[in-house]
């Protein structure tokens, strides 16, 4: 705990507490609160998220969302205790617990997926040492934080603990766009399952998420809706998205209906005998691929496929369990790599969603690997 700490606060002082980066914004959101202001009111957003701050590489520069706060009311509430804080404080308990989440989400996803010991350090290798988890201690995003979150939904689902399963699912809404085909999946899942206590706590928790931010800002549905939904749809060909490889690639941003049937038609045909556990490794690199808004940085939720891969190696024939570790080396750590220096290089990202299509269909495939097959 002592170490992480450390880590934490030397991460987010080397980051110059993030003041242009997303930490920023969510503790402005929450920050907002506090002070009883509006997020959503543009006057009183730009007037604390304006102007020029601190950059560790650029000397000076804007914050990262001058215009609006692109998050959901919900997120700013969860994070009221740290918008209570000064920056810098709030910024390195931020760090802090974004990578003791990262440790939690590991050792969650592996005891979930029946990782076996001597694959265990490959797993930690690959997620401590991949791209979007080193752009998660520049930036200070929220994907730790939901990558602790879904290791808490797979253990609660191994262990048959509806409850916290369905509380921990909802609590993944807290970027709502990076599991807009997780989210739906397993709440129909889990209701033909059987396990209906998961499904409605969350959906129970859901609408505490929605309900209780009211108290805060009454009309904050439709100012979010209003404010993002525009926006994300105008800026939607510029991301590692199926619409951002679409508008960039291939020149018209609705090629991207056609990319993302073809997808899913290619992982339905390959996947096999899908339990609750599969899909919800399936479901995010899908997610990542289907949503209008997201950064290579959210890639670090593509753990949960990674684990559950590994978690499949076993039962593989000799030849299948090389070509399935070899893919995912491949897929987990230069690709990424690559494609974010391809991005850095032509100042957008779109092609780097080859790294989530990739991830769906080894995911997909590892789901034929059961133990009658095992050499």
């Amino acid at each position: 705990m002592t170490l992480v700490l450390i880590v934490g606060t030397l991460a987010a002082q080397r980051a110059s507490y993030y003041q242009t980066g997303d930490f920023f914004c969510l503790w402005s959101g929450a920050r907002s609160l506090v002070l009883g202001h509006d997020p959503y009111d543009v006057t009183w957003w730009t007037s604390l998220t304006g102007g020029l701050f601190a950059d560790p590489w650029r000397g000076l520069a804007t914050s990262s969302c001058t215009s609006y706060f692109a998050y959901p009311l919900w997120t700013a509430v969860v994070l009221l205790p740290l918008g209570a804080l000064p920056l810098e404080l709030a910024a390195s308990l931020w760090m802090a617990l974004s990578i003791g989440a990262v440790i939690f989400g590991m050792d969650r996803l592996w005891r979930a997926y029946a990782g076996r010991r001597e694959n265990a350090a490959l797993f930690a290798a690959l997620v401590v040492g991949s791209q979007p988890f080193w752009v998660l201690l520049v930036g200070g995003q929220l994907t730790g934080i939901l990558l602790g979150i879904a290791g808490a939904v797979a253990a609660a689902i191994r262990r048959g603990s509806d409850v916290r399963a369905g509380a921990a699912l909802a609590l993944l809404a807290l970027k709502p766009q990076l599991v807009v085909v997780t989210l739906p999946a397993m709440l129909l899942r889990l209701m033909r399952d059987g396990r209906r206590r998961a499904a409605v706590t969350a959906v129970v928790v859901g609408l505490a998420m929605t309900l209780v931010p009211l108290l805060f800002v009454g009309a904050w549905p439709q100012e979010w809706l209003g404010a993002v939904g525009p926006q994300r749809l105008r800026v939607a060909g510029l991301f590692p998205t199926a619409w951002g490889f679409a508008a960039d690639v291939l020149g018209n941003v609705w090629w991207a209906v056609a990319l993302i049937a073809a997808l899913v038609a290619l992982v339905m045909l390959i996947a096999r005998d899908v339990d609750v556990l599969a899909l919800f490794a399936l479901s995010f690199p899908l997610s990542l691929v289907v949503t209008p808004h997201a950064w290579s940085y959210d890639f670090l939720l593509l753990a949960v496929p990674w684990a559950f891969v590994l978690g499949r190696l076993p039962f593989a024939t000799r030849v299948m369990r090389r070509a399935l570790l070899g893919a995912l080396l491949l897929v987990a750590s230069p690709l990424p790599w690559v494609l974010y220096g391809v991005g850095f290089a032509r100042g957008l990202e779109t092609v780097s969603v080859l790294v989530p299509a990739a991830t769906a269909l080894l995911a997909a495939t590892a789901t034929r690997q059961r133990r009658s097959t095992a050499a």
